[in-house]
């Protein structure tokens, strides 16, 4: 799992994961976007919390993690998930109860000052939920998103203000989760520019 604060470049991370090592890979946040675009009940109750910068609750989030497993039960890779001691803990129960050990956490560390950059950059794709970076992915907010060619915009939750709530929820929530994993997670600075990073997780996974 890849786990750290907002705009650390987790999905970008898992997605190179993904492409190298054949990893099934899914965001907990991306998964209940999606949900609210739908305008499903689920994914009504959650657009409420995270456009303001809050977290989903847990017993939503583990809803979306157990329907997910049921489609891949052996490998994974979680972006962004669990963001609470309480999911920590359920989601080893549900480990447990699969016998399927964590394998590894990661932890991405970078600067306030590079959250706030790299989120400035940030849009989404409307279509598919693609998170893409101008000057990365795509040159303006007006080109076609390079995975399905659908229209670009700014998320909801990509505001100032919602930006220092989920930091604070971040460091309330999130933080303690580290402490819990304890040796089982792995801290990999992400403030360097996006391959030198991938070259550090990919040699944690081959260990």
């Amino acid at each position: 799992m890849l786990l750290g604060p907002p705009a650390a470049g987790k999905g970008t991370q898992a997605e190179l994961i993904q492409n190298r090592f054949s990893i099934p890979t899914t965001s907990t946040g991306a998964i209940l976007r999606k949900q609210a675009k739908e305008r499903t009940p689920l994914g009504l109750e959650a657009e409420q919390i995270i456009s303001k910068g809050g977290l989903a609750p847990d017993n939503l989030v583990m809803q979306v993690v157990d329907a997910w497993l049921e489609t891949y039960p052996a490998s994974f890779l979680f972006d962004g998930f669990p963001r609470t001691i309480e999911q920590a803990k359920a989601f080893d129960q549900i480990l447990q109860q699969r016998e399927a050990p964590l394998d590894l956490a990661i932890a991405l560390a970078v600067s306030v000052d590079t959250i706030r950059t790299r989120m400035a950059l940030r849009l989404v794709c409307s279509n598919c939920g693609k998170v893409v970076s101008m000057g990365r992915h795509v040159q303006s907010s007006h080109d076609p998103c390079p995975n399905c060619g659908g229209p670009l915009e700014k998320r909801s939750d990509d505001n100032s203000e919602a930006l220092e709530r989920r930091l604070e929820a971040y460091w309330e929530k999130t933080v303690p989760v580290y402490k819990y994993y304890g040796n089982r997670l792995v801290e990999v600075e992400a403030g360097r520019d996006v391959e030198a990073v991938f070259a550090d997780i990919a040699e944690l996974i081959v260990e």
